[in-house]
C-alpha cells in the first residue's frame, strides 16, 4: 500500500516540536539546492547527512529482502538452430 505524497509544508509542519536538531536540504522553486541547519557545526552537519544516507541504504536493503524473489526468463535467441545443421 503506497503512502500518499505529502507536500514540503506538511512534512515540515509535522516535524515541529519533535526535533532536537536538524539539517534541511531540498530544491527551491528555481531548482537551486537549499540547505539550512539548526547547528552551526559543519562536521556535525556532514555526519548527520552521512548517517541519513546509511539509514536509507539499510531501509532499502530491508525492503528488498522482504520482497518475494523475482524469476527472470532468459531472452529469446535470434539464432536459427536449424541453419547450422548443414
Amino acid at each position: 500500500m503506497a503512502e500518499e505524497a505529502k507536500t514540503v509544508d506538511d512534512i515540515l509542519e509535522g516535524c515541529k516540536g519533535k526535533m532536537e536538531s536538524c539539517v534541511v536540504t531540498g530544491f527551491d522553486t528555481s531548482g537551486n539546492l537549499f540547505m539550512s541547519s539548526s547547528v552551526n557545526n559543519v562536521p556535525f552537519m556532514h555526519w548527520t547527512l552521512n548517517k541519513s544516507i546509511f539509514e536509507l541504504g539499510l531501509f532499502e536493503k530491508q525492503a528488498n529482502a522482504n520482497k518475494p524473489p523475482q524469476t527472470e526468463e532468459a531472452p529469446a535467441s535470434d539464432v536459427d538452430t536449424e541453419a547450422s545443421d548443414s
